[in-house]
């Protein structure tokens, strides 16, 4: 399974995970023998992380 964290992102209800949930949970899959990366994010830092460039956009288009 190829978990994707979620990038926060401005406008979003979501948010994410904190670290160590993100870790029981890839530990909870990997007992149960499911293979499990994480993806690694990048681009958040510029808020050009998936999901964050749209986003910028969209509020750009509404101001």
């Amino acid at each position: 399974m190829n978990l994707i964290p979620l990038n926060p992102t401005p406008g979003s209800k979501w948010t994410a995970s904190h670290p160590e949930d993100e870790r029981a949970f890839v530990e909870h899959l990997e007992r149960a023998g499911v293979p499990v990366t994480v993806r690694a994010t990048r681009g958040r830092d510029i808020d050009g992380a998936c999901g964050q460039l749209a986003a910028n956009l969209d509020s750009r288009a509404t101001n």
